[in-house]
């Protein structure tokens, strides 16, 4: 197991030693979380641009072997716009957004953000969201498909948006008939007028800028996009 490796050469390492960690083992052992959002700070930030200045290009074939023969090396796939098509399909959660975290932050709330990609190139994204506060608390659900565009670029083109708003007993005691899981496609959503306008409304939001994302560092449990349109770095690790 990799995360093992690196925990234990953090722990178990002398200061000069450590300074062998991959920037990918770097970067994961900066976070609180394995496959939650964390928190921005400017050494995460730099701990991530460091692992992808420092990533060895190799062949989706040669990944593994490469992997296997080294665990001192970040080996990134070449071509990820159209490679990460070959180990997309499985479940992603966000662990690095600071432009998400900035946002949750000034609500007093958090986000919990994941992708389900699959085989056939259809995909379907939901965010928590959680503001106590606000005593708001549910999903921001939309689907559509992925692809490619280039050797670096690859694009969401999303479809569909949904919404499902939990209501958690005000006393914080959930029993086991407590659901607070989103729906899991558009058409389990109740029709309402309040359904077609969260449809309406969100279809207005898929543009270019929110589609396209050049990919600069990809492996099989780890990529990160570029988004440029904020002038930030989205990272995200695979969970299955």
């Amino acid at each position: 197991n990799r995360n093992d490796y690196y925990r234990s050469i953090l722990t178990d390492s002398s200061e000069e030693e450590r300074t062998t960690l991959t920037g990918k083992g770097e970067f994961l052992q900066s976070l609180e979380t394995d496959f939650q959002l964390n928190g921005a700070s400017s050494e995460r930030t730099n701990l991530l641009n460091q692992m992808i200045e420092r990533k060895i290009v190799v062949t989706p074939e040669n990944l593994k072997s490469n992997q296997a023969s080294s665990v001192l090396e970040d080996y990134s796939i070449e071509n990820p716009g159209r490679s990460f098509q070959t180990v997309a399909p499985g479940t992603w959660k966000v662990i690095y957004a600071p432009h998400m975290t900035t946002m949750a932050g000034l609500g007093g709330g958090e986000f919990d953000v994941q992708y389900t990609l699959n085989d056939d190139g259809t995909m379907v994204s939901h965010a928590k969201y959680d503001f106590p506060w606000l005593r708001q608390q549910g999903y921001l659900s939309v689907s559509g498909t992925y692809g490619s565009v280039s050797d670096t670029v690859c694009r969401v083109d999303f479809d569909e948006t949904w919404v499902r708003q939990l209501s958690p007993p005000s006393d914080g005691n959930l029993d086991d008939n407590y659901d607070d899981a989103p729906y899991q496609n558009i058409a389990s959503v109740p029709d309402s007028v309040t359904k077609s306008l969260i449809q309406t409304v969100g279809r207005s939001f898929f543009i270019e800028g929110v589609s396209v994302f050049p990919v600069s560092y990809l492996d099989d449990d780890l990529i990160v996009f570029d988004f440029e349109l904020l002038g930030t770095r989205i990272c995200a690790r695979k969970i299955n």
